[in-house]
């Protein structure tokens, strides 16, 4: 047995459940692009359309979406430029949001009652806020995890420049050397074995990831991004990890100074930035609570 499979051998009940559960695979052409989802949950259930950080991929949502699909159709994304989805010769925050109305209408979140529920987590939190703010009357609600909405890294022409993309000899060594950013104390490592596997491709003889290592030399994003919280034209929802260093005191206290006063706004204990990482049961009893809200 390898290490990995030793890693992913002690992996609780519930998460094996929740990688069991069917679910339906799709890809849409988004302006030239392919973009990939998973959903979960019959068609014509409310819809929630969850949507990951940068460079993640539509997994990091796997032991998490089949346990809010009770009731509701489910779906997961990657972002062009991210996962299995195509890359592009350039990116915007615009895009990206066309890109999700795409993924939403195709994997079937219109078809349910009222209108679907967006949850983003980090970089795809920004993007919730800026679809809740410039197509909001599509939603019935966002909600942002973990999503400072201001920028501290640069994107863009000035963005740092990256090394090339390094090829590893084996898929457990891209494992083993698989890192979070921003980094954290990692206490379920199952889940980050997961996240790992699900995001590397094949190269030759040996391994890559398959996000775009140039995604913010082509995306043009920046500035202080709270202006869209007063804009937004649905309900707004707000996770973050009580150790988190995304999402200070002072940046929580700014986004609630800007939203509505009934607007509701959660801490998870002892999470970090990754909260579907380092509490996932939290998240997921959380997001319960807040989506019954929006029915």
């Amino acid at each position: 047995m390898t290490s990995v499979e030793q890693e992913f051998s002690d992996r609780p009940d519930w998460f094996d459940w929740a990688m069991a559960q069917p679910h339906e695979r799709g890809r849409c052409l988004v302006e030239g692009a392919g973009v990939e989802w998973l959903a979960w949950g019959d068609r014509g259930r409310p819809g929630i359309l969850m949507v990951t950080g940068n460079g993640a991929h539509m997994g990091w949502w796997r032991p998490i979406a089949p346990f809010l699909a009770t009731g509701w159709r489910v779906a997961a994304m990657s972002w062009s430029g991210m996962g299995g989805s195509d890359w592009r010769d350039a990116y915007s925050p615009e895009l990206f949001v066309r890109e999700a109305q795409a993924v939403a209408g195709e994997s079937g979140l219109f078809d349910g009652p009222v209108a679907p529920v967006m949850i983003g987590h980090s970089f795809g939190g920004i993007l919730t806020a800026l679809t809740a703010a410039t197509a909001g009357e599509r939603l019935r609600g966002a909600v942002l995890i973990d999503a400072r909405l201001s920028t501290r890294s640069v994107w863009g022409a000035d963005a740092e420049p990256v090394p090339p993309r390094r090829i590893h000899a084996s898929r457990e060594e891209a494992i083993a050397r698989f890192r979070l950013q921003p980094s954290q104390p990692i206490r379920n490592r199952y889940l980050l074995d997961m996240i790992a596997a699900e995001a590397l491709e094949r190269a030759g003889d040996g391994w890559r990831w398959s996000a775009d290592p140039e995604i913010r030399h082509k995306t043009e994003l920046g500035g202080n991004l709270s202006g869209l919280i007063p804009r937004a034209r649905c309900p707004l929802m707000f996770i973050r990890g009580a150790l988190s260093t995304t999402v200070s005191d002072e940046i929580w206290a700014e986004h609630q100074g800007l939203a509505p006063r009934a607007t509701p706004f959660v801490i998870i204990p002892d999470a970090h930035h990754h909260v579907m990482i380092d509490q996932p049961i939290a998240l997921i009893a959380t997001l319960r609570a807040l989506l019954a809200t929006l029915i």
